[in-house]
């Protein structure tokens, strides 16, 4: 086998592992991406019970306002029967306190019930929370070996570059070319084996003439049908 054949074998695995840990440190951000939006349904349920309590506080408040408007009529209403001094009319002003006084139980009724629905929605959003906070822990714990995981990749994509690089140095300027233009258009697979006459990139039976070169080994020799590098199996 030619010595720049080794040389060539020894670089492709470096360009196959650079390619490789290159497409591994690009998918870091959209994994972190992905890593965040496990968050979006337990912040969104979280949400829904937030809006659901306060709206149940708001309809107390204004049950708790239509209680004391009706108790401030009701003590208007007691001071001007004290002050009257007809029948009639102390009776009229009875009838009147006594629809406020209903009015004020049927409120007071519906303030309980609002009170009961404001517990079981609490519990509702303490359950969110809970489960959003989990979610955020379990994340944070992601993103954290998301961000480890891409400074190693970086790390080793530096590394790697620079054995490619002195793998490159000794070898022939015009092979080296060669093998780049055929590493960028064969998708990453510039020198392959030859086993049985059968080249190991495009699968198809070599001419006999390819073999001997082969055989020979004084030259670079390509396949004929895919233009790869090719080498003998022995």
């Amino acid at each position: 086998m030619l010595p720049e054949i080794i040389k060539l074998l020894q670089l492709q695995d470096r360009d196959l592992l650079l390619k490789n840990l290159q497409k591994d440190l690009k998918e870091v951000p959209s994994l972190q991406q992905r890593a965040k939006l496990q968050l979006s349904g337990d912040q969104a349920s979280v949400d829904a019970a937030l809006l659901a309590s306060r709206e149940i506080e708001v309809r107390i408040k204004n049950v708790e306002l239509d209680i004391q408007t009706r108790q401030t009529s009701i003590k208007r209403l007691n001071d001007q029967q004290f002050e009257t001094r007809k029948n009639d009319e102390f009776q009229a002003l009875g009838h009147e306190i006594q629809r406020y006084q209903n009015e004020v139980r049927k409120h007071e009724d519906a303030e309980l019930e609002l009170m009961e629905e404001l517990d079981a929605a609490k519990k509702v959003l303490q359950a969110a929370q809970a489960k959003l906070a989990e979610t955020q822990k379990n994340v944070d714990d992601d993103l954290a070996q998301l961000v480890l995981r891409g400074a190693i990749l970086e790390k080793r994509v530096a590394e790697t570059k620079d054995e490619r690089a002195t793998l490159a140095a000794p070898i022939e300027p015009e092979t080296l070319d060669l093998y780049d233009r055929l590493l960028k258009s064969k998708g990453g697979t510039a020198i392959v084996p030859l086993s049985n006459g059968i080249c190991g990139g495009c699968h198809m039976k070599v001419v006999h003439s390819t073999i001997q070169n082969l055989k020979q080994a004084e030259a670079i020799t390509q396949c004929e049908m895919c233009g790869r590098i090719v080498y003998l199996v022995e």
